[in-house]
């Protein structure tokens, strides 16, 4: 919800240009599944409700940090490089930057759908055999 609304504001008062709806909304979906395929991964992982969101910290605030966000990845020294092509949002940051601006190409965004999706596959399957090992 949140990201659909900040999407109109960003298009209806800054000017914002997508232009590739079709591959925004795709990857809109794509980062909202991986994301909250992530979120039960750490979930099913611990035994009570505030470990979760100390253990969700871990992961999250290094994301914002390392994806490109706010500092390109390209800017970065080639350690941090490295580790932020080891996280999902990067893949998202890069492609939503690469369809605001105008320079996606079909490759690159099969390729952001891709990792993306593999991210998303291997967080859900992950999350399901700890859930199935835990009610054991």
């Amino acid at each position: 919800m949140i990201t659909g609304v900040m999407t109109l504001i960003s298009v209806l008062f800054f000017n914002m240009k997508i232009q590739s709806s079709l591959w925004f909304s795709l990857i809109i979906a794509l980062t909202l599944l991986t994301l909250s395929s992530l979120g039960a991964l750490v979930a099913v992982s611990v035994k009570e409700v505030f470990e979760a969101q100390t253990l969700s910290n871990y992961f999250r605030f290094p994301m914002i940090f390392l994806c490109g966000v706010f500092i390109p990845v390209s800017s970065m020294p080639q350690p941090l490089q490295v580790v932020a092509y080891l996280l999902p949002l990067t893949y998202s940051v890069e492609a939503l930057r690469s369809i605001t601006l105008g320079t996606s190409s079909v490759l690159n965004m099969l390729m952001y759908t891709m990792i993306l999706g593999l991210y998303f596959l291997a967080f859900s399957f992950i999350s399901n055999w700890l859930m199935k090992r835990s009610l054991r």
